[in-house]
Formats: C-alpha cells, sequence, structure tokens
C-alpha cells in the first residue's frame, strides 16, 4: 500500500497473497461499481434516518406526548444499527470464503427489495400495532444487508491496485454521502411540492419504492466487475481462511481499533444528522426546509472533500486525520448546540457544513484505506466488518436514541456535549492501540 498506509501494520496473520498489477480501466470498474452500490445501500439506510425524523412518528408511533413518538421511532431506527454486525459477521466470512463480489451483489438485492416492501407498509391508523412491528423486521432487514456493504465495497474497489489506494478507497466514503443527500434530498423535494397531508398520506411513500430502479442499475454495474485480484490470489493458491472468523478474533487488536474509531466518529455523525434535525424542528422550532437543506450541503461538501483527504492521506498517513477529525469534533460539541439555539438558518446551515462537510469527511476520506491496512487479505473482510458494525451499533444506534432521552432527562443540550466530547476521546484511543509497523 502506498503513500501514508505505509504507516500503518499490515498484518500478524501471515504473507499477504500476491497483489494486483494496476490495471486503470479494471480499477476505475469496481471503483464505479462499488462506488454506485454504496450510493443506493445508503440512500435506503439513511432515507429510514430522514423519515424517522419527520414523518414516522405520527405514521407508525402515534402518541399523545411528542417526545415519546420520537422517542419510538428512533428506537426503530436504532434496530437497523442492532442488525448490522450480525449482517458483518455473515458477510464477512461468506466474503473472506467465497469472494467479495458475490456478496455485495447479495447486500444490494436484499437491501432494495427491503427498502421497497417499507414503502408499501400499512400505517398504525390501518392495521394497528401490527404496521410498527413490520416495520422493525424491515429495518432489521436493512440493517443485515447493509452490515457487509462498506467492507466489501472498499476491499473490490481497493483489491483491485497497489497503487492510491486512500485516494480511491475514499470514493467510497464520498458514496455515503451521496447516499445521505439523495435519502434527504427526497424529502427535501417531496415537503416543498406536497402539503402535510398529502405527505403523510402518500408522498413519503414515494422515495422507498424509487429505490428498486437503483437496484437495478447497481445489479448490472456490480456483475460486469471482476473478483478481487488479491482474493482470486488467495484461491489459486488455496489459502483462503476456512474459518476466517476464528482467525480473525485471535488477535482482536485491530478490531478492537477499528470499533472504537467507528464509536468517536459515528456518534458525533448521527448527532448532528438525525438527532439534531429533530432538536432544530420540535425544540427551536425552525422549518424542516433548513435543517434539511443544512444537512444536505454538509454531505455535498463532504462528498467532494473526501477524495481530497485521502490523496492527503496517502501523503501523510490516515491516522493523523482520523484523530484531527475527532479532536476537532469534541471542541465543536457545545459551539454546535450554541448556533442550533439561536434560530439563526444562515449560522445553522454554517455549522453543519464545518461539522460535516470538513470535520467528519476528513476521518471518513482515510478509512478505507486505513481499515484495510490492519488486517491480512485472508479475514479483512471479517475484520473490518465486526470492528466497523459493532461500531455502528454503540455510535450509530443509539446515539440519536440516547441524545433524544438525555435531552428528555436534563431539559438542555450540555450532556449530550459531554456524550460527544466522550465518544471522540474514545475513537482516538482506537486510533493509539491500532497496529503499525
Amino acid at each position: 500500500m502506498s503513500g501514508g498506509a505505509s504507516t500503518i501494520a499490515e498484518p500478524a496473520f501471515g504473507p499477504v497473497a500476491p497483489g494486483p498489477t494496476d490495471d486503470p480501466v479494471r480499477s476505475r470498474r469496481a471503483v464505479t461499481a462499488a462506488v454506485f452500490g454504496t450510493v443506493l445501500e445508503w440512500y435506503d439506510f439513511f432515507l429510514y434516518g430522514t423519515a424517522a425524523a419527520l414523518v414516522f412518528p405520527a405514521l407508525f408511533f402515534p402518541a399523545d406526548d411528542p417526545m415519546t413518538s420520537l422517542l419510538l421511532s428512533f428506537a426503530v431506527f436504532a434496530t437497523g444499527f442492532i442488525a448490522r454486525p450480525l449482517g458483518g459477521i455473515v458477510s464477512g466470512a461468506l466474503g473472506d470464503r467465497f469472494g467479495r463480489r458475490r456478496v455485495l451483489l447479495a447486500t444490494l438485492l436484499v437491501m432494495g427489495v427491503a427498502t421497497a416492501l417499507i414503502g408499501l407498509l400499512p400505517t398504525h391508523a390501518q392495521i394497528g400495532a401490527a404496521a410498527p412491528v413490520l416495520l422493525v423486521a424491515l429495518r432489521l432487514v436493512q440493517g443485515l444487508a447493509t452490515g457487509g456493504e462498506w467492507s466489501g465495497a472498499v476491499l473490490l474497489a481497493l483489491e483491485q491496485s497497489p497503487v492510491r489506494r486512500g485516494f480511491r478507497g475514499a470514493f467510497i466514503s464520498s458514496a455515503v454521502y451521496l447516499g445521505l443527500i439523495l435519502g434527504n434530498l427526497a424529502f427535501v423535494v417531496l415537503v416543498a411540492v406536497l402539503d402535510e397531508q398529502a405527505l403523510l398520506d402518500w408522498g413519503w411513500r414515494v422515495p422507498f419504492l424509487a429505490s428498486l430502479l437503483l437496484v437495478a442499475i447497481g445489479w448490472r454495474l456490480r456483475r460486469r466487475v471482476d473478483e478481487s485480484p488479491e482474493f482470486t490470489a488467495l484461491l489459486d493458491a488455496r489459502r483462503a481462511a476456512r474459518r476466517p472468523l476464528v482467525e480473525v478474533l485471535r488477535r482482536p487488536r485491530g478490531i478492537l481499533a477499528v470499533f472504537l474509531v467507528r464509536v468517536g466518529v459515528n456518534t458525533t455523525f448521527y448527532v448532528v444528522s438525525v438527532f439534531c434535525l429533530s432538536y432544530a424542528a420540535q425544540v427551536v422550532g425552525l422549518p424542516r426546509e433548513v435543517t434539511l437543506t443544512a444537512l444536505l450541503v454538509g454531505a455535498a461538501v463532504a462528498a467532494v472533500l473526501c477524495p481530497l483527504w485521502g490523496a492527503l492521506g496517502d501523503r501523510v498517513g490516515p491516522r493523523r486525520l482520523v484523530v484531527g477529525s475527532l479532536v476537532a469534533f469534541a471542541a465543536l460539541a457545545a459551539p454546535l448546540f450554541l448556533v442550533l439555539d439561536t434560530g439563526s438558518a444562515a449560522l445553522i446551515v454554517g455549522v453543519v457544513v464545518v461539522a460535516i462537510g470538513v470535520v467528519n469527511s476528513a476521518s471518513d476520506g482515510v478509512q478505507p484505506a486505513y481499515f484495510t491496512a490492519m488486517f491480512d487479505t485472508r479475514v479483512r473482510y471479517s475484520g473490518i466488518s465486526i470492528g466497523r458494525e459493532a461500531g455502528a451499533v454503540v455510535g450509530g444506534g443509539l446515539a440519536p436514541l440516547a441524545a433524544t432521552a438525555l435531552l428528555a432527562e436534563a431539559g438542555h443540550w450540555w450532556p449530550i456535549a459531554v456524550m460527544m466530547v466522550v465518544a471522540a476521546a474514545l475513537g482516538v484511543v482506537g486510533t493509539l492501540i491500532a497496529p503499525r509497523e
């Protein structure tokens, strides 16, 4: 691995399979397929997060107290994260034994179908308590599919070429932000063109059903990509891991490092991108359009900056950028809420752009190369998936729920800011224990 990745240790597991030669055409095709599929997966996943903040409390969790409805909606949001480690374990084990490409085709299909079925669900007013139960079930399926997507997409893209892996991997991170943009843009458009009743009656279903079209395109792109040359070399040498989970868990340092980094990054990101959206609307009283616009602009800036951060990581090492991002997020925790409380649309857009577009993208842009270099090819899919998706449960699924509960208990945002600082500190600890040369 070139550039900054050379500062990270590769593996305590034995020699790596012979790497691929640089084939620009093959590499571009792999990156394109990985990116498009990742956009779709995260469009589907973030779509629920936006709906959980804006429409699902009224549709699936009606209650006399709006805060109770929101808590229930975010609790179901968290179920998708709870399922992600299981999806990561299954996808990692299959991907390390049978190949990255097959697993990625399966995650794409499962996610698309589950999302479309959410768009067809009857609401609580139509079938009562069965509605939220079905929503939970489909959210779990979404989580299972997402658990194997990011790691597999990163490996499919990066294992095609030995050079500029920080830069190339950063496009997978950009794809996550593009999925966030599409998932939120769908509701920006709906809120702009539909009245409240039409949005609740049928408008919210349209973005979920639209995922079927994206699935068809992503399926076609991924079927055209060759299997990872590094994994193919393992198969040819008969060195593919028979029990990848057992092998990777024997030396858990890399998994723990990935887990802690993701706890830090995910907690801060999801507090900003999910909780603050509802805080600004319900506590501050801002129009939905303001918070959605802030999130969209922040994600757009991040999508553009991720490849630049990835290229910088190739030169100076990814660890420095991850640590800098986490420290900056800790410093922004209190100012973020102070700005939200002003009610100024311009200031809110500005702080969200800084938090997501600049600070968070610095960490996300280098993580594909950073995490990939921590593990041997034989167990790489499993190692990254287990650490990353376990961190997603704590830092992602529970963060909006915990923030909402803390606000309800304390009546103020300061405990949430403290939670963000603690999470960022844990992320820094993760970088300190990460394997190095």
